[in-house]
């Protein structure tokens, strides 16, 4: 009888080991999340110091963009922050009522470390019309005090206007 009781309490705790690990990861993601629409709002507002809040401010940061005919590949954080400086001398008086957001959100966590890829969409309208432009997103985060901040984050475009969706699970 002894040892039953003790295999059940040994059962117990493991299944409570357990349900607290899933809970841990499943909140780590909602906070790599909330850093992602952070990054993504801050780039919509232009704001700076809300883009460099959501990034490891190191020489280690990357950032990479590819588009139809090219690409780019921005190493360090002072790379990295020229291209969001850049930003802010855009004319955004023809563009209103951005609206980002994110879909087909696959996540890994590892400890202090993360990637995502996902589907980064943009709503708005320029000159009047409505535009909608859909990227895929991979981006690895770093948790660091606590907080989660990206260290690399490539902007990928997609290769036509109709994309297949496929069933992936996180």
């Amino acid at each position: 009888m002894k040892k039953l009781i003790i295999a059940a309490i040994f059962i117990l705790l493991a299944g409570v080991a357990f349900c607290q690990n899933k809970s841990d990861i499943e909140k780590e993601k909602k906070a790599i999340m909330a850093v992602l629409q952070e990054e993504g709002n801050a780039h919509a507002e232009h704001d700076l110091e809300g883009l460099q809040k959501a990034y490891i401010n190191d020489s280690h940061t990357v950032r990479v963009h590819t588009r139809k005919n090219n690409y780019s590949i921005l190493e360090g954080w002072d790379q990295v922050n020229s291209l969001f400086e850049s930003w802010l001398t855009m004319d955004m008086s023809k563009i209103k009522n951005i609206v980002h957001s994110k879909d087909n959100v696959i996540i890994k966590v590892l400890d202090n470390n993360a990637w995502v890829i996902c589907d980064n969409i943009w709503k708005y309208e320029r000159d009047g019309e409505s535009v909608e432009r859909s990227e895929i997103q991979i981006t690895f985060l770093e948790k660091n005090n606590k907080e989660w901040k990206i260290s690399f984050n490539a902007i990928v475009s997609k290769p036509g206007p109709n994309r297949e969706k496929t069933n992936a699970s996180s």
